[in-house]
């Protein structure tokens, strides 16, 4: 089959030909309108010029006579040359322009009219006295015919313009049908060939944009069925073999994700830990097997809101929040467990909520894992159990070294000042020891639950005040200024004071000693509508990136940082700020200082109940 180029390039010669048997056509009527006007002009036109040259001859003979009857001579001799030559001149150009019938037998009138005409003015200037009356007479017949002969010229001539006029005007409208016509057949013709090219070219190129969209929407059966050895056949041909490619690789990938999918369906059931699986609707699409073990088995479509089937508000608070706000749920606190009776056995997991988005960041939904750390929780359990029992046992032992340093110091007269250096240091050691039991036991207290909150409405203005009045000593000691700042929207919180007032004088003071001398330590008290946020900032040497995670665990101290107690200061405040329903965390950046905060809510009635 021949090629679209070649298509293409005869379907163009020809309409340039066809063009060209237009023009031709309007070129030959042209040529036969200017031939018959070239006939006019050379003939016809000619032969009136020339009549008209002979009457102006005859016109200045007249005048000659004129002239000479009135005694000019010389005038009327130069009218008679001028007149002779006009005529002579005239009769000349008839005879080369004669192309009519009869026209050659008028001029031979007019030539011997002439001639009678020049003999009687020779007549007339021969005679010394000239009768005019008599050459009136003599003239008058002669004269007649001359002027009849010479108009008979003219009107010979005019008669064929005229006829050659019609003839032009017929010439004009018989081309100008006959173009008309040519240039309508071209036209359609033209037309047809151009309607005919572009389905030739037009279908093949529908048909690969309709098969080429259908395998843009995943149908990679499509085949076009077009044969032929030209670009569209070898376009098909490309189409084709593609098409059956992306068919092999869609195969092999879906294999490949089929494979993924078991291994990925497979690896959820083997998981010990319950794993739940949502769609960004928050209906449940997937529990692996140790989920339904806790919560029955997997829901059948359609698809059922995990409110219907999981039932535990702390579970689907964090879920909704990881569909909502699209962050990861995970805290390492006490409000991430969930104690759940599993057979008659109560066991205690940890709550993960994560979203899940594609490649462009667009949400799918949300897996949430339930990690078992029921061992965990006997194993710390059993640690505070033993701290609280060694505290509690402590107690007694301290309290006599305590009054034994005591009775030393009554009689510390009768010591030398070395003994009454290591009674005081005795003294300082036990203080710090007591502290220590003290705190154990409150820790204890806490985590067990034996030491509710007492909630009652707060004034703000006065705990800070009050918080700032228990640490002023010490920063006056330490030579750092204390600064206050106080929401003025914020009036009021519920919460128990004794121990919010704790939390804040333990900050204060750690951000004291960690302070250098001359600078400020902040306490803050912001309303953030149904929270209120308590900060301390002070400007001391910051916390490592490292121990921000672990600082608010018991017995964790930074290392090279200042002196203090055992650790358990920030444990002992997250354990308070929880009780209250809040949440505490640091901030820092080493050279530049830190910020401990903690949120807790205004209105605590529903903790309560």
């Amino acid at each position: 089959m021949r090629s679209v180029r070649l298509r293409l390039l005869v379907s163009h010669l020809i309409l340039v030909l066809l063009l060209g048997i237009v023009m031709s056509a309007a070129i030959s009527s042209f040529a036969a309108l200017g031939r018959g006007i070239d006939r006019v002009l050379e003939g016809n036109y000619k032969s009136i010029v020339a009549a008209h040259s002979m009457q102006n001859g005859i016109q200045l003979d007249f005048a000659g006579y004129g002239l000479l009857f009135a005694n000019h001579r010389t005038e009327a001799i130069d009218r008679f040359r001028r007149g002779h030559l006009s005529f002579t001149e005239g009769i000349s150009l008839a005879r080369q322009s004669v192309n009519e019938e009869g026209e050659a037998l008028i001029i031979e009138r007019i030539e011997r009219a002439g001639k009678l005409h020049r003999a009687a003015v020779n007549l007339t200037l021969s005679s010394s006295a000239p009768d005019y009356e008599a050459f009136a007479q003599d003239e008058s017949q002669n004269r007649s015919e001359l002027r009849k002969a010479i108009n008979d010229l003219i009107r010979t001539n005019q008669d064929a313009m005229n006829r050659e006029s019609e003839l032009a005007k017929a010439l004009v409208q018989s081309a100008a049908w006959r173009s008309i016509g040519i240039a309508g057949t071209a036209l359609l013709l033209a037309i047809f060939m151009t309607i005919a090219l572009s389905r030739s070219i037009l279908r093949p190129l529908r048909i690969l944009a309709e098969r080429a969209e259908a395998i843009g929407g995943g149908d990679y059966d499509q085949r076009v069925p077009i044969r032929g050895k030209d670009e569209f056949g070898k376009l098909a041909k490309a189409f084709n073999a593609m098409s059956a490619r992306l068919r092999e690789i869609r195969k092999h990938e879906q294999s490949k994700l089929a494979r993924a999918q078991l291994m990925s369906s497979q690896a959820l059931e083997s998981l010990y830990d319950p794993v739940i699986v949502s769609d960004a609707q928050g209906m449940i699409v997937y529990l692996n097997t140790a989920a339904e073990g806790l919560f029955g088995p997997s829901p059948a479509a359609p698809r059922t809101p995990i409110v219907e089937h999981i039932g535990d508000e702390r579970i689907l608070v964090a879920m909704k929040k990881a569909l909502r706000q699209e962050v990861v749920v995970a805290t390492e606190d006490e409000s991430s467990l969930i104690p759940i009776s599993v057979e008659g056995k109560d066991r205690t997991y940890r709550l993960r909520a994560t979203p899940i988005k594609d490649e462009e960041g667009l949400l799918l939904g949300s897996v949430t894992v339930l990690e078992d750390i029921t061992h965990l929780k006997e194993l710390d359990q059993m640690k505070s159990d033993f701290i609280g029992v060694a505290s509690h046992e402590l107690r007694t032992p301290v309290t006599s070294l305590a009054m034994s340093v005591q009775l030393f110091e009554e009689v510390s007269e009768n010591l030398t000042n070395s003994q009454q250096e290591i009674i005081k240091v005795q003294k300082n050691d036990l203080e710090r020891l007591q502290n220590v039991i003290k705190e154990l036991l409150d820790l204890s207290r806490l985590e067990s639950g034996r030491q509710p909150m007492k909630f009652a409405k707060v004034d703000v203005k006065s705990l800070l005040a009050s918080v700032k009045e228990s640490v002023a000593a010490s920063a006056r000691d330490s030579d750092v200024r204390l600064e206050s700042n106080l929401d003025p929207n914020l009036q009021h919180v519920e919460a128990d004071r004794g121990q919010i007032e704790r939390v804040l004088i333990n900050l204060s003071s750690n951000a004291i000693r960690h302070s250098p001398k001359g600078t400020t330590v902040r306490i803050q008290a912001v309303d953030q509508g149904d929270q209120v946020t308590f900060s301390v900032e002070d400007q001391g040497e910051g916390i490592p990136e490292t121990y921000l995670n672990s600082i608010f665990d018991r017995f964790v101290q930074v290392p090279g940082a200042t002196g203090g107690g055992a650790g358990l200061g920030l444990s002992i405040s997250q354990h308070i700020v929880n009780a209250h329903g809040g949440n505490i965390w640091a901030d820092s950046e080493l050279g530049k200082g830190s910020r401990f905060s903690f949120s807790i809510p205004k209105n605590q009635t529903s903790l309560r109940d």
